[in-house]
């Protein structure tokens, strides 16, 4: 593993960072105004490891955090990785329940978390719900002291104080636990290494060709490993900026882009889309983009060459990962000719194979089927869930991804069906929702578009869309328009008109929502 990273461990390369370029400016956070540099950083990660050590935190315990983007969140997350416990990242769009079915899944003993946010008062949440919490013993505000926590400044002077040893931190012991984003059934607690981790993120931040003269910006939640783990990690090993924006909203994401000369941008589907097609955007000077990430089994080729050309972000790649292999399986580089129409080789310590989804069995170069990953960034498996670890990870290591797509020749992954999930079998036909959604967004009346099954009494499954019209369109109009590009049993039988999709916290579209609103009588027919 040594061999895929530099720094096997974050505390590590956020020590070499501060002795290398210790007044560099490493986070900061538009939103608030609030910035750190890598000594700064380094100083108070070591002074909260500390406190934790004398709070009687050993190696192995789970620390959870549940904060939306601030400047706590990265030191946070360095000195529990320093203490040599599991961090446990929370959803900040989790209620009561949610919350609950969490912290009791992952066994947190401590927890970070900021009072509120938004329309959600995290303390009050977990209050309602510490009786089914036995295992939590400390709840440390990020906020100041109330009545049952205890404050994280006053934790950080402690530390600062304190003599306490930090302990030798094994690369290959677990560091976090990485709950799934549970769009299909309960979310999942993945255990993730620190080894596999920095390897990951440096793997990533490779192909983008990050320098410590990068300013790299994102407002995808920390919470998410495309977050705590491609983009924090990531910059922590190559010692550029990393600017986190507390939430996504076009305008926001185009001054501070223009203001703070961004180099590097990561995002998925929806944000590029609503950026591209935003008027506002001609209004600002975009031309320091450079590189950027896009992410998803839905991801449209056509779209990352219009973001390419029109930011223009001309190093923009298609991105394919997941939880489970420690954020991303593979990208390409940010400079080849391929870096739209496939998600390029796997990532270095990474292998990937095409199973059969039925037998298992290995498919030739250029065939669809379920993409099998394996390696060292692979999870160790589901917290406290062998069955679902073995429904995922075979007896020979493999992980069943549930993404569909091929291989070129040249051992470069296409995306080429989006889930295994939601593959459509009408009438014994199997229908990749991905290649109606990518054809039908080239129609000028569809700003976007999700493809999806529903129950049919005689094909067993039908084609539904859902789609999100920039212009005046009926279904009649729509259903033609497919008829002459492909063929008859891949049209939507059903087309509804949303006004907005529900998405996940990293923007992706839920399906099972639609699908589900399309059974109940909840979406609208397109006339």
């Amino acid at each position: 593993m040594s061999a895929l990273s530099p720094c096997t461990t974050p505390g590590e390369a956020l020590a070499a960072r501060a002795s290398e370029r210790g007044d560099q400016i490493a986070i900061i956070l538009p939103g608030s105004g609030q910035q750190m540099t890598y000594a700064e950083w380094h100083q108070r990660a070591n002074a909260l490891a500390r406190a934790l050590v004398d709070a009687g935190v050993e190696p192995g315990v789970h620390i959870g955090l549940l904060a939306e983007n601030r400047i706590e969140w990265p030191v946070v997350q360095m000195a529990v990785a320093l203490a040599g416990a599991v961090l446990v990242p929370l959803n900040t769009h989790f209620r009561p329940n949610d919350l609950a079915f969490a912290l009791e899944k992952s066994e947190v003993e401590h927890l970070f978390l900021s009072e509120a946010f938004r329309n959600s008062n995290y303390l009050d949440m977990v209050r309602q719900v510490r009786d089914r919490l036995p295992l939590l013993d400390t709840i440390i505000g990020l906020d100041g002291q109330a009545e049952d926590t205890v404050s994280y400044a006053n934790m950080l002077e402690a530390g600062r104080k304190s003599a306490a040893a930090l302990p030798d931190v094994d690369p290959d012991a677990v560091a976090s636990l990485q709950f799934t984003s549970g769009t299909t059934g309960d979310p999942k607690g993945a255990l993730l290494t620190h080894a596999g981790m920095m390897a990951n993120a440096w793997g990533i931040s490779g192909r983008l060709r990050v320098t410590p003269a990068d300013r790299w910006i994102t407002f995808i939640p920390l919470f998410h490993c495309a977050g705590c783990i491609m983009c924090i990690l990531g910059t922590v090993q190559r010692g550029c900026t990393f600017l986190s924006m507390p939430s996504f909203d076009p305008l926001q994401m185009f001054s501070v882009m223009q203001d703070q000369k961004c180099t590097i941008l990561s995002g998925v589907p929806t944000s590029y889309l609503a950026m591209l097609d935003h008027p506002g955007r001609s209004g600002f000077d975009l031309s320091s983009l450079r590189a950027g990430t896009c992410g998803g089994a839905d991801t449209d080729p056509e779209l990352l060459r219009r973001c390419a050309e029109g930011f223009p972000v001309p190093g923009l790649v298609q991105v394919y990962g997941q939880t489970e292999s420690s954020t991303l399986i593979s990208l390409a580089d940010c400079e080849a000719p391929y870096r739209w129409e496939t998600c390029g080789p796997p990532l270095p310590g990474a292998t990937v194979r095409i199973t059969d989804a039925r037998t298992g069995a290995v498919l030739p170069v250029g065939e669809t089927g379920q993409i099998e990953t394996a390696g060292p960034m692979v999870m160790r498996g589901y917290f406290k869930n062998p069955e679902g670890t073995a429904e995922t990870i075979g007896q020979d290591g493999w992980m069943r991804t549930g993404d569909l797509g091929n291989l070129t020749p040249d051992g470069y992954i296409v995306m080429a069906g989006g889930r295994l999930r939601d593959m459509v079998i009408r009438g014994g036909e199997n229908i990749y929702p991905v290649e109606i959604e990518n054809l039908m967004r080239e129609h000028a009346a569809i700003a976007d578009i999700a493809v999806f099954g529903v129950p049919d009494d005689y094909y067993g499954e039908a084609v539904a869309a859902a789609v999100q019209l920039a212009a005046p369109a009926t279904a009649d109009d729509l259903r033609a328009w497919c008829r002459e590009r492909i063929a008859g049993y891949k049209v939507p039988d059903r087309i509804f008109s949303v006004a907005a999709f529900p998405l996940t916290a990293s923007g992706k579209i839920r399906k099972t929502q639609l699908q589900q609103q399309a059974s109940n009588g909840g979406l609208a027919p397109l006339d």
